[in-house]
């Protein structure tokens, strides 16, 4: 699957949910964070210690809000329409298309926009994410696609054994809670398949076009993360949400 087909298929779905055509003429405001997201250090306990290559836009529609993480933040005001309609490219769908759509789909009632605010609530969050992999998986053969400081800290706590994919350079080949962090470059990718059973894979992957690799893998996936929380919900992909999970 290429990317411009998957956006097409994410669209084509919003489009015939009803009360999309409403939405379609409203301002919608994308904003973007001015820190980078941060994460946990290895030898540190709490978190917003080390900067992540992502930043956080959030797009406003009457009033409800809806986020996306992307490494090429932009800012973006216009109709929600025009949000919609920005083309995917190499790189993948853009964070404004993406948070837009969150934003259109936590409106409808059909999904969260964001993240509940607070540090604290991103640690339950993947406190539970941990619980929900171990209980309905089990602990081997677990592939981690995008780093996470405090999710990669309580799967070496629980003794997971597991492989995380990154594509931040500083994270490549270096020990993060005793566990070492692999590439996300093709030659791992294939190795992964072949030793990974159960993908578990960050919403970003949206936004910088690495989901289509996932997608028709034939493995067992779960995503994660408020990212892909509108386009889960409207093509009944596997996504943790601590709402319905």
């Amino acid at each position: 699957m290429k990317i411009e087909e998957l956006y097409q298929q994410i669209m084509s779905a919003f489009y015939a949910l009803d009360g999309a055509d409403a939405l379609l003429e409203e301002c919608v405001e994308v904003t973007v964070s001015v820190e980078p997201e941060r994460t946990l250090r290895p030898e540190n306990e709490p978190l917003s210690t080390v900067e992540r290559p992502e930043y956080c836009v959030t797009a406003k529609l009457k009033g409800f809000q809806g986020e996306a993480y992307t490494e090429t933040p932009k800012a973006f005001k216009g109709t929600l329409k025009e949000a919609l309609e920005i083309r995917p490219d190499e790189k993948g769908i853009s964070a404004i298309t993406i948070s837009a759509l969150n934003a259109a789909m936590n409106c409808l009632g059909l999904a969260p926009g964001c993240f509940p605010e607070g540090e604290q609530a991103r640690i339950d969050y993947a406190d539970a994410l941990c619980r929900y992999v171990t209980e309905k998986h089990g602990k081997n053969n677990i592939i981690l696609v995008g780093y996470d400081g405090y999710l990669v800290k309580r799967f070496v706590e629980e003794g997971l054994d597991f492989w995380t994919m990154d594509k931040d350079p500083a994270n490549i080949t270096q020990n993060r809670f005793h566990h070492v962090v692999v590439n996300n470059a093709k030659r791992n990718r294939e190795s992964s398949f072949i030793w990974g059973k159960y993908f578990i894979v960050t919403g970003s992957s949206l936004c910088n076009g690495t989901i289509v690799h996932y997608l028709n893998s034939g493995k067992e996936i779960l995503f994660y993360g408020i990212t892909c929380a509108g386009a889960a919900t409207l093509l009944s992909l596997p996504w943790f949400s601590t709402e319905k999970n």
